[in-house]
């Protein structure tokens, strides 16, 4: 099996149900921040500026995770962040709906915001 170079290339392999919604992500991300590099590491897009911000991984044709490099930090009074990680954690986005949720587009620009902050780390 070919390695996934591109997000083009990893998307070829996630259940069709799940691509509009992990496109629809990649399309948040680029708003919030147009500068964010995008790039295959462990097999999933990632997104970064000065340090990792976001990445995607399907899950079967359950769910796209929205994964958070630093979403311990991340307010989340709707409850949408799930995770025990010290900094990782992720958001399950189920349907296309969930996309137009606020409260995940906040979460997106926040993340955004607090890249490279005192506090933020990759480790």
């Amino acid at each position: 099996m070919a390695s996934k170079r591109t997000f083009e290339d990893w998307l070829e392999g996630v259940e069709p149900r799940l691509r509009p919604m992990a496109l629809g992500l990649r399309r948040m991300f680029l708003e919030a921040e147009p500068d964010l590099r995008e790039s295959i590491k462990w097999g999933n897009p990632c997104f970064e500026k000065k340090l990792r911000v976001f990445y995607l991984a399907s899950q079967g044709d359950r769910y796209v995770t929205l994964g958070l490099w630093q979403g311990a930090l991340l307010q989340d009074p709707e409850g949408l962040i799930e995770g025990t990680g010290k900094r990782m954690r992720h958001v399950k986005i189920r349907g296309e709906e969930e996309l137009g949720n606020p409260a995940v587009g906040r979460i997106i620009r926040e993340a955004v915001g607090i890249d490279g902050t005192e506090g933020t780390s990759n480790r």
